[in-house]
């Protein structure tokens, strides 16, 4: 599979098996919850099998898509694709009220547009590996065969965000890597208005415009272009927050402080987030869950940065390879390092401030670990193939999807993990 044709294709064929085993199951099993069919009052069998794709989150963005925010903790979760979804209910999808109801049009306007921003996104990212590893089309095709696996798989065909945000990620990124940097900021404008977490992207433009360009004569202009570039990345971010400041301030406590930020108070205050709140006995099984992928990435990392450690640390201004050390394995080339040190960057944030078990959707956006899925799957399924890295291929092929069934049922059944 070496062609966007065929990504495209893999993508379509995963979207339909998921929503196909998870609409069986819910039939089959039924749902430990109740609360989606309360909300949606399902019915007739196309609303309940429309119901399976809103579970845990989603019904913040259900609620959120018919009334707006009504509640502050509702502010953890951004307006965008909710409020996208509206409008196609109400245009493109407003003859399907009569039958199926407003709330149900919705559902279906939002699955649309998680499915389908799922196969953009695995397309794109299939583009955007092109870019970064250029004469190695297999890293390209079995990373995006990757992520068409996400173990969480079932999230990113459901009234969740995860999709949306990853095409999104992934279009700046490919403009990024194209040295477009206008185009990447303000398509991640637009993906900080979907998830926070969007602004991390901004360091792309320092590490290019800046660090790349410390003590030259361009360095001037680089942080000029690079400001620019980051405070339109954090635009859409901002614009939330400044929602949230107009709703609730003064009168709330986080409205005194020197930065108001809505999110950040509603993230500790309602979610428990912050610096090590989660390191608690009682969460030790969610770690354990989170550790495949924290496992895939430490591992990652290492293998990165032992090619070329002292580079590696001091941010490509010293090297302990001669000029011509450019590495032709593709994982290892330089032009991916960015890319490496968001990783880093979030794992440290993933492990240490957020409820740790949610590592699992959280970087479903992010393409060095779809990159190093790839490397390993590439060295244990080849023809020359030590029996070692046959083990940890069949290995972490075996977590993405053992992980991505078991998850499809139980998402389905409204059980825990979410």
């Amino acid at each position: 599979m070496k062609t966007l044709k065929h990504v495209y294709a893999f993508a379509i064929a995963s979207r339909l098996t998921t929503i196909t085993i998870a609409i069986l199951s819910f039939l089959t099993t039924g749902t430990y919850d109740s609360s989606a069919d309360i909300q949606l009052a399902s019915s007739s069998l196309i609303h309940r099998c429309l119901s399976v794709f809103v579970r845990w989150d989603a019904l913040y963005f259900m609620h959120i898509a018919r009334h707006g925010y009504v509640y502050e903790q509702e502010h953890a979760f951004f307006p965008t694709v909710p409020l996208a979804a509206r409008y196609l209910a109400q245009t493109v999808f407003s003859p399907l009220q009569n039958s199926l109801g407003a709330q149900h049009t919705i559902v279906l306007a939002a699955v649309l547009i998680t499915n389908i921003s799922f196969i953009l996104a695995a397309g794109t990212l299939f583009k955007l590996t092109r870019s970064i590893f250029p004469g190695h089309p297999q890293l390209a095709a079995i990373s995006a065969i990757a992520f068409c696996l996400s173990p969480p798989c079932m999230f990113m065909s459901s009234v969740y965000t995860e999709s949306p945000f990853a095409w999104l990620s992934f279009t700046g990124m490919l403009w990024y890597s194209k040295k477009h940097y206008l185009a990447a900021a303000l398509v991640w404008g637009v993906t900080s208005s979907v998830r926070s977490n969007a602004i991390v992207y901004s360091g792309f433009f320092m590490y290019d415009l800046i660090l790349r360009r410390f003590g030259k004569c361009s360095m001037v202009t680089g942080l000029i272009r690079a400001m620019v570039y980051m405070a339109i990345t954090f635009s859409g971010y901002a614009a939330v927050q400044y929602y949230g400041y107009l709703e609730y301030c003064p009168g709330r406590p986080w409205c005194e402080q020197t930065i108001p930020m809505l999110y950040s108070f509603v993230q500790k205050e309602y979610w428990n987030n912050g610096f090590l709140t989660y390191y608690e006995v009682k969460q030790i099984p969610n770690f354990f869950l989170a550790l495949p992928i924290i496992s895939i990435t430490v591992v990652g990392l290492w293998r990165y940065i032992q090619y070329d450690g002292l580079w590696f640390w001091s941010l490509g201004f010293l090297s302990s390879k001669d000029q011509g050390g450019e590495p032709t394995m593709g994982y290892t080339s330089r032009r991916a390092a960015p890319f490496m040190y968001l990783w880093g960057v979030l794992l440290f944030y993933a492990t240490t401030c957020m409820h740790v078990q949610v590592i699992i959707r959280f970087f479903t956006s992010l393409p060095p670990l779809y990159w190093f899925t790839a490397q390993l799957w590439m060295e244990g399924f080849g023809n020359h193939s030590k029996a070692i890295q046959q083990w940890i291929a069949k290995i972490v092929l075996s977590y993405y999807v053992l992980y991505g069934l078991v998850g499809i049922v139980l998402f389905a059944a409204f059980l825990p993990p979410a």
